[in-house]
């Protein structure tokens, strides 16, 4: 029973921390150093289960009972890891059942180290269901490993889920030679289709693609900041500042234009930026903003408010264009001081030239954000680069930081 109750807790730790974790890829508070501490609690709790042989199954299988998405993950490591073909045909079954079991499961994958679960990958990819082939697509794609013909194929399967997936992963692995196909998809009946079919043009500097993309901006549903973020980085920084203006007159859009104008990264925006400050509603986007653009950290440099405005109350706000979540672990600036810092400051950037994290964008400044930026940054680090370098594959920064390192050349 002691025994019991000690799998038990790895089991239900393993499965809590990775759901910190699938937060954590996102939070603008992380960076690739805190990330990796994290998934080397992940891993700890998982060497308990491997440790625990075969008397670890039964128990997280058990714990499938409880509903929770995250129960899947620590199973699938177990299964695909230790290659039992029961094992992991009983794992795909409650794997595939909604997309957050869907998630866990492909995040499992894309866990072990790929030398291992090659070859169940490759039997995904060769698999009659169509999910399972759209999970073997997205295990490819976080070990950016390219799936070969099965990816054309499935850019014209009838089911929508494989569709998408193999369109985002066209963009992920840089197939110039299937935009065509994508192309095609930009008038699909599926509305993630014709996002991610957009998405992968505009990676690619197709302008057919950025047009299509722009009926997301602003959008509050679940492609509108990924539009955002990946649009303004395609686009010139005049055709970027004519869509921020447009967005800062609507009333239902300034949230979205407050995050754009740290996207678009011109430093002309900043005065506009520190006095959005001053609103509640906006203050912390545009802290946000600002240290996006000049790479200043508010928290280290005292630059944000010791606590939350007394006249901010916790309700969705009425421009609902960003997700009240988006921002709600961002500090509070203060604007004076982040003014004073401006005004001292401000002689060191350069007026319609794009920054990023302090650094006027280049692919060694995102190649270096990438090794030192937070979770966002590191998210726009990598799309920048990969608009520069026509054939540098977009980098996974929700891939394990072990081997984000490995590939970014930074000591463990």
């Amino acid at each position: 029973m002691p025994i019991q109750a000690v799998i038990s807790q790895h089991a239900e730790e393993a499965a809590f921390l990775w759901t910190s974790r699938a937060r954590a890829v996102g939070d603008p508070t992380y960076s690739l150093k805190s990330l990796a501490r994290l998934d080397d609690r992940v891993e700890a709790h998982l060497d308990g289960l491997r440790i625990a042989g075969e008397a670890a199954w039964p128990l997280c299988r058990s714990k499938l009972e409880s509903g929770e998405a995250s129960e899947v993950f620590p199973l699938a490591v177990l299964a695909f890891e230790g290659g039992e073909r029961e094992r992991m045909r009983d794992v795909l079954v409650v794997g595939c059942i909604s997309a957050e079991t869907r998630r866990a499961l492909i995040s499992a994958l894309g866990w072990i180290d790929h030398r291992i679960v090659a070859p169940w990958v490759e039997r995904l990819l060769q698999a009659k269901t169509a999910v399972h082939r759209a999970v073997g697509i997205a295990a490819c794609a976080i070990h950016r490993v390219d799936p070969g013909e099965v990816l054309n194929a499935a850019l014209s399967d009838p089911d929508p889920i494989l569709r998408a997936r193999a369109l985002r992963a066209v963009g992920e692995l840089k197939r110039a030679d299937l935009l065509g196909p994508a192309r095609e998809q930009l008038a699909d009946d599926d509305e993630a289709c014709r996002f991610w079919a957009a998405w992968t043009l505009t990676l690619h500097d197709d302008r057919g693609g950025l047009k299509a993309m722009r009926q997301w901006q602003g959008d509050g549903g679940r492609f509108g900041v990924a539009a955002l973020q990946l649009s303004l980085r395609a686009a010139s920084v005049h055709e970027g500042r004519e869509r921020v203006r447009a967005m800062a007159k609507d009333p239902a859009l300034r949230r979205s234009a407050v995050v754009a104008t740290g996207i678009l990264g011109d430093p002309t925006s900043v005065p506009w930026i520190i006095g959005q400050m001053r609103s509640p509603e906006m203050s912390r986007l545009a802290g946000e903003a600002f240290a996006t653009i000049t790479g200043i950290d508010l928290e280290y440099h005292n630059l944000e408010q010791v606590s939350r405005p007394d006249t901010f109350e916790e309700e969705a706000p009425a421009d609902t264009s960003i997700d009240p979540e988006y921002d709600s672990h961002l500090p509070w600036p203060e604007p004076e001081l982040v003014e004073h810092w401006w005004e001292a400051h401000a002689g060191g950037f350069t007026p319609g030239v794009r920054y990023l994290a302090g650094q006027p964008v280049a692919p060694e400044s995102a190649r270096q954000v990438l090794v030192s930026g937070r979770q966002r940054q590191r998210a726009a680090a990598a799309i920048q680069l990969a608009l520069l370098e026509p054939e540098e594959r977009l980098f996974e920064i929700r891939s394990r930081g072990r081997a984000q390192k490995q590939r970014l050349g930074v000591a463990p």
